[in-house]
């Protein structure tokens, strides 16, 4: 984890901001210490917290082939549009990050050349992949439907790709002239996979809005739709890319498909 990293992160017990202490551990000024893993990232998970069941390595795995090829461009281009547009200062959180493409596509950006980041999800699978993503992002276990380990106003940029939402905590981590992305599925999203993928709620965009007001306001809203052509293999790591992992037989087979992609980029400013 980088030192200047650091003081971004508070400690899940006190909410103190951290610092590497003599040891070389990590640590609050109140005395709770954390060790960093040998692959750099740190857990910052209350005790209590560690036995919740998060990606496994099948899920991530499966995850970093399928967005290795390319294949959600568009969302990792819209992302990193929203990240390039914000002047605000801070760094990019993204929160349930996986195994943080979505981030490190964000901070290459031009606009973003000296944004740091940070990726942060129950996944320490997926943790120990974001770990080493980019040069300028950290890695964090984290629950993230609970206090974010992370100090006020620390984020210019909160995205949350396909990720549960957590309205207060979002509110309290971005600066005050920052920016919320969020990626949502649409109705048709991989409507040709409906078999083997769970269903898009015909909710959700009420449910989206409900879950961030009053604390946020909507800024932009962009429904992206595309085409893709999909190989046996990327259609086997979609689908078991996600929460569809968990109900479909590992041994089932798939052949090639063409594949409709269908999602929502709404950006979202703090009120107040």
């Amino acid at each position: 984890m980088r030192d200047d990293l650091l003081p971004v992160l508070a400690c899940p017990v006190c909410a103190e901001p951290l610092a590497r202490v003599a040891d070389g551990s990590v640590g609050c000024t109140t005395g709770h210490r954390y060790d960093e893993a040998k692959q750099g990232h740190l857990t910052l998970l209350p005790a209590k917290r560690r036995a919740l069941t998060a990606d496994t390595p099948a899920m991530v795995d499966a995850r970093l082939r399928f967005l290795g090829r390319g294949h959600y461009a568009p969302v990792e281009r819209a992302l990193a549009a929203v990240v390039a547009e914000t002047t605000a200062p801070g760094v990019v959180l993204d929160v349930g990050s996986g195994p943080g493409t979505y981030l490190a596509h964000a901070l290459e950006t031009g606009a973003a050349a000296d944004r740091l980041g940070v990726a942060l999800d129950l996944s320490a699978v997926a943790i120990r992949r974001a770990a080493r993503i980019h040069p300028r992002a950290g890695a964090v276990v984290a629950d993230v439907t609970e206090r974010l380990p992370a100090v006020d106003d620390v984020a210019a940029v909160v995205l949350d790709v396909f990720a549960p939402r957590n309205q207060r905590e979002y509110a309290r981590v971005l600066h005050p002239a920052g920016a919320l992305a969020v990626v949502t599925p649409r109705t048709g999203h991989l409507a040709e996979l409906a078999e083997a993928t769970i269903a898009v709620d015909p909710e959700k965009e009420r449910r989206l809005h409900d879950s961030l007001t009053p604390s946020f306001v909507l800024r932009s809203s962009n429904d992206l739709t595309w085409t893709m052509e999909l190989t046996a293999e990327d259609v086997h790591d979609v689908v078991h890319m996600g929460p569809s992992h968990h109900h479909v037989d590992p041994e089932r087979t798939f052949g090639s498909a063409t594949v409709t992609a269908a999602v929502t980029v709404s950006t979202w400013t703090p009120v107040g």
